[in-house]
């Protein structure tokens, strides 16, 4: 069980966006990498393994911040 959220979270990224880019899936299977060091350091429902998940969210959501502007850049220039 501990292995499905961030498996759900990997597969609704891969279905939000049908022209997901290298650097999206890239910030994917980062953020779940890091959420499965998070299960495998702390033990469930600890504020130790809420506040590492949360880090991981966030990394994530620079990531992505990220592909999205490097996305625009090469959009505008095709």
């Amino acid at each position: 069980m501990r292995f499905a959220l961030p498996l759900l979270l990997l597969g609704l990224v891969a279905c939000s966006n049908q022209q997901n880019s290298p650097e999206l899936n890239q910030c994917a299977q980062q953020n779940f990498q890091c959420e499965q060091n998070c299960s495998m350091s702390s033990t469930e429902q600890t504020m130790t393994r809420q506040i590492c998940n949360g880090e991981c969210v966030e990394k994530y959501n620079a990531c992505k911040a990220q592909a999205e502007e490097l996305k625009k850049i090469r959009t505008q220039h095709y």
